[in-house]
C-alpha cells in the first residue's frame, strides 16, 4: 500500500511528464508575432512530427497518475480536513475531476494542430492555406478546450486561493501562487527572454499545488 503522500506525489510526476510534453508541443512551433507580414499574428514553424507524437504519449501517460493523486488528495481534504460541502472545495473538486476527464483529450487535441499544419505544408507548401486548415480544426474543438480552461485551471485556481486565504488548509499564504493560472501568467514573462518558454508553466502550477499538498497536508507515513 502506498502512503497518502506517495499517492499525491504521483500528481507531481504526472505534471512533470505533462511539462515535457508541453515543451515538445509549444517550444519553437507556434508563437505570436507583431510582424505585419505574419498571417493572423501567428509565427509558424514546421517542427518534426515525432515531437507531437511523444508529446501525445506523455500527455496520455500523465492522466492515470494524475487520477490516482487527485482521488487521494480529495479523500484527504474530505476526511482529514472536512471540506466536503464547502463552495471553495466544490470548485476544487470539479477542477480535479475535470482534469481526469479532460487532460488527455485536450493535450492530444492540441498536438494534432501542428501536425495538421505540417501536413498542409507538405501537401501545398502554402503557409496561409496550412494555417487556415489548422484554424478550421481548432474551431471544431474550441468549445471543449475553452470549457477545460474554465473547469480545470479556473476552478482549481479560485478554489485553491480561497481555501489558502481563509486558512482552511495548513499551508503558508505564499502557497496561493501555486496554481496553474498564476504560473501561466508569470510564465508570460519568460517569453520576453525566448518565445515559447511559457509552454510548461500551466502544468508547473499544478505540479506546485500537488507538491505543497503532499508535503503539508499528510505525514510521511500517513494513510487516509
Amino acid at each position: 500500500m502506498r502512503t497518502s503522500r506517495r499517492k499525491i506525489l504521483l500528481g507531481c510526476l504526472a505534471m512533470a511528464l505533462a511539462m515535457i510534453g508541453d515543451y515538445l508541443l509549444g517550444f519553437g512551433t507556434f508563437s505570436m508575432s507583431n510582424d505585419p507580414n505574419v498571417y493572423m499574428g501567428i509565427m509558424t514553424t514546421v517542427a518534426p512530427d515525432w515531437r507531437y507524437a511523444v508529446s501525445s504519449i506523455l500527455g496520455f501517460l500523465s492522466v492515470p497518475l494524475f487520477a490516482i493523486a487527485a482521488l487521494e488528495l480529495m479523500k484527504v481534504m474530505e476526511k482529514k480536513f472536512h471540506l466536503a460541502g464547502t463552495k471553495l472545495y466544490l470548485l476544487f473538486k470539479i477542477a480535479n475531476w475535470s482534469g481526469i476527464l479532460y487532460f488527455a483529450f485536450i493535450h492530444i487535441g492540441i498536438c494534432m494542430l501542428p501536425v495538421m499544419f505540417n501536413a498542409g505544408m507538405a501537401a501545398t507548401g502554402d503557409s496561409v492555406a496550412s494555417m487556415d486548415m489548422v484554424i478550421r480544426v481548432l474551431k471544431s474543438i474550441l468549445v471543449p478546450m475553452g470549457l477545460s480552461l474554465i473547469f480545470c485551471d479556473g476552478f482549481v485556481t479560485v478554489g485553491w486561493i480561497g481555501m489558502v486565504v481563509k486558512g482552511r488548509l495548513p499551508v503558508p499564504k505564499a502557497a496561493l501562487i501555486c496554481n496553474p493560472i498564476i504560473c501561466l501568467l508569470l510564465g508570460q514573462l519568460l517569453n520576453v527572454i525566448v518565445e515559447g518558454l511559457d509552454s510548461g508553466t500551466e502544468s508547473f502550477g499544478w505540479l506546485l499545488l500537488y507538491l505543497v499538498c503532499a508535503m503539508r497536508l499528510v505525514g510521511k507515513k500517513e494513510r487516509i
